[in-house]
C-alpha cells in the first residue's frame, strides 16, 4: 500500500507542476494521508509543495522496502508489488530527483532482486508485450477476459494501442511512431521493427499479418509492437495484460544514473552492454561525458519504452520541451513548446476546485492557450 501510494503521488506530481528541480517550492496537489484525512473532509487541504510530495513519495518507498525486506511471502503473481518493485519504483523517483548515486543503487537493487530478465532479440522481433507472465515484466495489470473493461469492446488499453485487433486504433486512430525517431533507429535493431516503414511494411510481422495490416490500411509508421490478445489477428477480445514495469527499463536507469553521478565510462558501458546483448548487436556507444550518456540513454528509452508511458515523464525532467517538427504531424498540429512551458502541465481539475474547500480557483494552474502551430 505504501508502494501503491508512492506510485499515485508520483504520477500526480509529474502532471500538475513542472519537474522536481528547480521547481521544489512550487504548488502541487494536495497531500492527503491518514495523518489528515479526517480533517481534509471538513476543512480541505492546500496544495502541498513539490517538495512535500515527494517527500511523501520518498517515506513511503521506503517504508515499503523496509517491509516488503523483511517478509518471508512471495506474491502470487506480477500484479502484486515486490521488493525489486518498489526498488524500481524508488529509482524512478530518485532519477527524477537528481539523486543519481541513489538512483544507481536501487536500479541495481532491483535489477539482483527480480526474476525478470530482457526480452531476447528474437522475442521482441515479432509482436509481444501482451501477458504479464512474459520474461521481462516485473508489475503489470492482471487483466481478465470478464473484466468490465475487456467485455466493453472498446473502452480497454489495447484497443487504443493495438493495431492487430479490433478497435479505436483499428478504425482510423493508429499509433504512429514520430518518423525523425523511425529514421534514428538502426537497421540492425530488431525494434525497427516495431513500427510499419513509410511503405507500410515491417520486418517483424508474419506473411498473415502484414497481409492484415495492408488490408486494414495502416498508416506508415504505424506501431506493431504490442501483439493482440493470444496472438489473434482482429480479436476484439482485448484481454492483453498492461505493463507497468520492465526490467529492461532498470539497466537503462542504472546506465543513465551511472554517468550522472559522475562515472560516465561505466554509464557507457552499461548501455552498450545493454543495446548489444538484448537490442542490437552493431550498437556502439560513443558518448563519453555525462551529458552524453544521459542523451544516449534518452534516445534508447525513447525507442524501448515507446507506448509504455514514458516519453512525456522524460521530456518533463530532461527540460527538453516538446518539438514536432519533422515528425510527421498535420501541419495544425506541429507544435515547438520550450520547456516549463505552462502548457506542459494539467490544471487541476474543476471538481477538485468545487469538492476541496481549502482551495480557490487562484490556487488552480493559470489557464493557458493552445499553442501555436510552428512551421516544419
Amino acid at each position: 500500500a505504501y508502494a501503491i501510494r508512492a506510485f499515485d503521488y508520483f504520477y500526480l506530481a509529474q502532471m500538475y507542476q513542472q519537474t522536481y528541480v528547480g521547481n521544489e517550492d512550487k504548488p502541487c496537489v494536495p497531500l492527503i494521508t491518514e495523518a489528515n484525512m479526517d480533517a481534509a473532509g471538513s476543512e480541505g487541504c492546500p496544495r502541498a509543495t513539490v517538495a512535500e510530495v515527494y517527500t511523501q513519495i520518498m517515506t513511503d518507498l521506503d517504508n515499503a522496502i523496509a517491509l516488503l525486506e523483511k517478509t518471508s511471502m512471495t506474491r502470487a503473481d506480477r500484479r502484486y508489488v515486490n521488493a525489486a518493485v518498489a526498488y524500481g519504483l524508488r529509482a524512478r523517483v530518485n532519477m527524477v530527483m537528481n539523486n543519481w548515486a541513489a538512483a544507481a543503487s536501487d536500479a541495481q537493487n532491483a535489477i539482483s532482486l527480480t526474476d525478470a530478465i530482457p526480452y531476447s532479440i528474437a522475442e521482441i522481433s515479432k509482436p509481444a508485450m501482451s501477458d504479464i507472465n512474459e520474461p521481462a515484466w516485473m508489475w503489470g495489470i492482471l487483466v481478465a477476459e470478464t473484466d468490465r473493461a475487456v467485455t466493453s469492446g472498446i473502452c480497454n488499453w489495447p484497443s487504443h494501442m493495438g493495431s492487430l485487433n479490433y478497435g479505436y486504433a483499428s478504425v482510423g486512430a493508429w499509433r504512429q511512431v514520430s518518423k525523425l525517431l523511425y529514421n534514428a533507429i538502426p537497421s540492425t535493431d530488431a525494434r525497427k521493427g516495431w513500427f510499419l516503414d513509410e511503405n507500410g511494411v515491417s520486418a517483424n510481422l508474419s506473411a498473415e499479418q502484414q497481409a492484415y495490416v495492408a488490408e486494414a490500411g495502416c498508416y506508415p509508421y504505424t506501431q506493431v509492437k504490442f501483439a493482440p490478445y493470444l496472438d489473434e489477428i482482429y480479436t476484439s477480445t482485448n484481454a492483453n495484460d498492461i505493463p507497468l514495469m520492465r526490467v529492461e527499463e532498470m539497466y537503462l536507469i542504472l546506465a543513465e544514473a551511472q554517468a550522472m553521478a559522475g562515472d560516465a565510462a561505466a554509464g557507457a558501458a552499461t548501455l552498450q552492454n545493454f543495446v548489444t546483448t538484448y537490442r542490437d548487436p552493431s550498437y556502439v556507444c560513443n558518448a563519453t561525458t555525462a551529458e552524453a550518456v544521459q542523451n544516449a540513454v534518452w534516445m534508447q528509452r525513447r525507442i524501448e519504452l515507446w507506448g509504455e508511458g514514458f516519453s512525456y515523464f522524460d521530456i518533463m525532467r530532461l527540460k527538453k520541451g516538446v518539438d514536432r517538427r519533422g515528425a510527421g504531424f498535420q501541419a495544425m498540429y506541429v507544435y515547438n513548446i520550450p520547456a516549463g512551458d505552462p502548457a506542459l502541465i494539467l490544471r487541476l481539475p474543476q471538481a477538485e476546485i468545487e469538492g476541496n474547500i481549502a482551495l480557490k480557483e487562484e490556487d488552480n494552474n493559470p489557464p493557458v492557450a493552445l499553442p501555436t502551430p510552428v512551421a516544419e
